[in-house]
């Protein structure tokens, strides 16, 4: 016998294949299920080995002996004490093995039953004699690695995850260790940590682990369940300031930056929740935390999600798409579920309409004086004598000055226009649906408040057009600002090369002069803007009107355009109708990155995702 406790002899030769040497430091049960055989295989001839575990079944009661193969997964370590034993130099030779099985029940057969080879090619197979099975504690488990390099510690801790789940952590035997002990080895900060109830968490900070001591990074609930390993499923950016405040720490290629959105459906409001450390030799530390519970308004919830999100980095799709995607995807859920049902107020200003022949739509938010212009305009043009005109407060921070303003205007000028207030903002798309809930007509028009007309009666004129047109889905004018370049003549669809796959809204001959460009009277449009559109108001409710799931107003006209287009309906421009919209002209979206523009990029991602098959059809 050896220092290793196997033999000590091994085939010399250099004609023949050396022989496998095969020993088993330890057979064990691993919470009363799991089965757990450790050692290490010599194999300098072979550049790897396979392993075949077999249970054998035999007795008075069968009619022949019975062989099954047994499933397990096997983690290979590099054993540098087998190397030395062996006056072996290759340092990086996976000697040691791990077999993990999960057994059905906690009665585990005698190792007599079990057979183990280890099995190399051209040469044969080559038995491993079992010990006992014996009970496994949490300091047992891992003290077992002493000689296996940090990472393939990790690669162990992470096959038992995956196969034990939260029952690791549960382990008796385990080490705890107090956050001094944990930092003498690593530092960490959390910077926000967010809960949604019923959905999950989102953490941010960061973490310095030079020395990659840590293994695990998990969170638990008070219920005993347990996320996935933040270590492995977590986003990595740099962060010039840690390094700085802690030099010689780590090297200028380290990234202590760290996001994770943590799926956990079962997560309660007021649930106690603990983020538990687990180095790699298996010590634990568990910190009790107290998240931030997300209520109703998620601006700076939203704003904390995508701060660190970096738009730059080529990997920004699969951040996207497993961190910042669900994250705001789970606030904006909860944000619409947590609301109930609006207790909605209605003032008539002016005789109202008793039989509208169309309902103009206009959301207000942010500033409401655009509403005397509009009203100014309307006034003079005699389409206004049928027109159901709504304007939805979607501000509640002007209403207290929004409806004496509304007295005045309605003095001022002999327009009939109806106000809704639902006592919260709903965003542009809940805006819109609200006004059409509470439409009299069969026609919608969705306006923007920023929307003047150059003339009077457009709207009877764009009616009397759609008339003469095949499976009409939305109709818009030419929009154009106020120095008369264009703003809308429909919209198309283009990729920017620095996102990739993703589909962007594009203008076609945005900011050019008006004359410049050679339209048709009608055409028929890709897609249309929902600063002005028309709609039959059976159709807006047959497709769920506007689509309130993109954040802050993005993309919603687009979103309808498409699920009409799939549904077999067209979309037409009216060039020879012209409107003046007073939108910014100067911004460019793609040169502001801030937390807005990332807004604007989450809403692309998840436009492309729901239409981006469409799209490429269109496009061809």
């Amino acid at each position: 016998m050896n220092s290793l406790g196997g033999p000590s002899e091994h085939v010399e030769g250099k004609s023949e294949p050396k022989p496998v040497v095969v020993w088993v430091d330890v057979c064990g049960v691993v919470n009363e299920r799991y089965l757990l055989i450790q050692g290490w295989a010599y194999h300098p001839s072979h550049s790897d080995v396979d392993f075949s575990l077999t249970l054998i079944e035999e007795g008075e009661n069968l009619p022949e002996k019975i062989v099954t193969a047994v499933p397990h997964t096997v983690i290979r370590a590099t054993r540098l004490d087998v190397s030395k034993h062996f006056s072996c130099d290759a340092k990086n030779s996976q000697w040691g093995y791990s077999l993990l099985v999960e057994w059905p029940s906690s009665d585990v057969p005698s190792h007599e039953k079990f057979d183990l080879n280890v099995v190399a090619a051209d040469t044969g197979s080559f038995p491993a004699k079992l010990k006992p099975f014996s009970p496994l504690s949490g300091e047992d488990l891992f003290g077992h690695c002493a000689n296996w390099r940090g990472e393939e510690k990790r690669k162990l801790k992470r096959v038992l995850y995956k196969s034990m789940g939260g029952e690791l952590f549960e382990l008796p035997g385990l080490r705890k260790i107090s956050e001094e002990q944990l930092k003498q080895q690593l530092n960490w900060h959390w910077e926000s940590l967010l809960c949604v109830p019923g959905r999950g968490v989102f953490l941010s900070g960061w973490l310095l682990d030079r020395q990659r001591n840590l293994s695990a990074v998990v969170v638990r609930t008070s219920d005993g369940s347990y996320s996935e390993n933040l270590l492995e499923n977590s986003v990595r950016y740099p962060r010039d300031d840690v390094l700085e405040a802690f030099p010689g720490r780590s090297d200028a290629s380290c990234k202590p930056g760290l996001y994770s959105w943590v799926e956990m459906p079962h997560l309660m409001e007021k649930g106690r929740l603990e983020l538990v450390f687990v180095t790699h030799d298996g010590a634990i530390y568990e910190a009790p935390f107290e998240p931030e519970v997300v209520g109703s308004d998620i601006t700076f919830a939203s704003q904390q999600v995508l701060v660190n999100f970096q738009v730059e980095d080529p990997d920004y799709k699969d951040s996207m798409q497993n961190h910042v995607g669900p994250a705001l995807a789970a606030l904006w859920q909860h944000r619409n579920e947590s609301l109930s049902d609006p207790k909605v107020e209605t003032l008539q200003f002016g005789e109202e309409i008793e039989v509208p022949r169309r309902t103009l739509i206009v959301p207000l938010y942010g500033r409401f004086d655009f509403l005397l212009h509009q009203v100014a305009q309307f006034s003079k043009d005699s389409d206004f004598d049928d027109t159901e005109l709504i304007y939805v407060l979607d501000d509640p921070r002007l209403h207290n000055e929004f409806i004496p303003f509304c007295h005045d205007v309605a003095n001022l000028f002999p327009v009939s226009f109806r106000v809704i207030y639902s006592g919260r903002n709903q965003g542009y798309a809940g805006a819109n649906n609200l006004g059409a809930r509470f439409a009299r007509s069969e026609k919608l028009v969705l306006l923007n408040s920023d929307v003047i007309p150059s003339e009077s009666g457009w709207l009877s004129r764009i009616e009397r057009k759609c008339q003469f047109l095949s499976d009409v889905g939305v109709v818009a004018p030419k929009l154009v600002f106020e120095d008369d370049t264009v703003q809308h003549v429909g919209i198309s669809f283009a990729k920017n090369p620095s996102f990739g796959d993703l589909w962007f809204n594009e203008y076609p001959g945005k900011g050019n002069p008006e004359w410049l460009l050679d339209l048709e009277d009608v055409s028929e449009a890709k897609a249309v803007t929902g600063a002005c559109m028309f709609i039959d108001k059976s159709l807006y409710e047959t497709v769920g009107g506007l689509d309130e799931s993109y954040v802050l107003g993005d993309f919603e006209d687009t979103d309808l355009c498409l699920k009409l287009r799939k549904n077999g309906y067209r979309h037409y421009l009216i060039a020879n109708e012209k409107l003046y919209h007073l939108e910014r002209q100067s911004q460019d979206l793609f040169e502001n990155r801030d937390w807005k523009f990332k807004i604007t990029l989450y809403n692309a991602w998840q436009h492309t995702v729901r239409w981006g098959g469409v799209i490429e059809d269109l496009m061809r």
